[in-house]
């Protein structure tokens, strides 16, 4: 396996994703990432649409696509023309000759025949467009997400970016998160209103809360014990993220984040490999 490919699978691993899921999102086929990640250039279209799909994948995984493209392998140059040689009288003479034959080969060929229906290939469809999105959400500073490639905090403004059908995702601690398909077929300005989370039952004002500290990168996803999620990215070093109880943590880095409970901390785990705990 080349950098490129070992690059890619371990972006891919650290966050938890299979090929199949990361396909899905992105529109593709398996066989497309899975070639990617072996290096099997061979087996991808030509450079220019394989980079295409090389940088969709990369932002996909919260990788900078430049690093990535510029190890994918260059076209090589076209060979040179062949030196011209100048052929002699005798040799031109019976060229002459031959293309004679040939001209009255073609004229008895051309005689009025039936018509033959010429099938042309297909157009090649257009180059995706490109628009402006902006979320402002109230309250502000919630974290947004483009198809699972990290924005930034809202309010936003993005540069161009791919148009077509792409998922919006909003996160926020103590609040619910919004997941919303949007038509990006022109410049968008989005609003949301986030609710809070509702408090757990039997419980007062402030219920018991499970504190995540961030102290290195990892991605994170919290859901509910009935599969709901509350939250899903790579959260900022030094954050801290607030949930209420009861929830379900996946980390693909447990030894980088400390779960706050009751006053005590303790790591979500001591190896750096995904893993999942359940805080009831």
């Amino acid at each position: 396996m080349c950098e490129l490919g070992e690059r890619l699978k371990a972006a891919r691993t650290s966050r938890g994703l299979s090929l199949e899921e990361a396909a899905r999102r992105l529109s593709l086929k398996k066989s497309v990432l899975q070639a990617l990640e072996e290096c099997r250039f061979d087996l991808l279209p030509e450079p220019a649409l394989a980079k295409g799909y090389l940088r969709r994948y990369a932002l996909l995984l919260g990788l900078d696509p430049k690093p990535l493209l510029a190890l994918y392998p260059a076209e090589p140059p076209p060979p040179p023309p062949p030196p011209r040689r100048r052929l002699p009288w005798g040799v031109l003479g019976g060229v002459g000759a031959i293309l004679v034959l040939l001209l009255g080969l073609v004229l008895w060929l051309s005689r009025p025949h039936s018509p033959k229906v010429v099938e042309l290939p297909p157009n090649p469809p257009p180059p995706p467009m490109r628009h402006i999105l902006e979320v402002q959400t109230t309250p502000p500073g919630a974290r947004a997400y483009l198809d699972g490639f990290y924005l930034g905090q809202t309010p936003l403004k993005t540069p161009p970016v791919e148009g077509g059908r792409r998922l919006l995702r909003l996160e926020a601690p103590g609040y619910e998160g919004v997941e919303e398909e949007i038509l990006l077929d022109k410049d968008l300005a989005l609003r949301y209103t986030l609710k809070p989370l509702p408090k757990a039952e039997g419980e007062g004002p402030s219920p018991k809360t499970l504190l995540l500290r961030v102290e290195g990168r990892s991605w994170l996803r919290v859901t509910t014990l009935d599969g709901k999620r509350l939250y899903e990215g790579i959260p900022e070093v030094g954050s801290t993220l607030e949930f209420p109880l009861p929830v379900e943590v996946r980390a693909g880095n447990p030894k980088a984040v400390v779960a706050v409970l009751g006053g005590k901390e303790e790591r979500l785990g001591n190896e750096p490999r995904p893993l999942n705990r359940r805080f009831p």
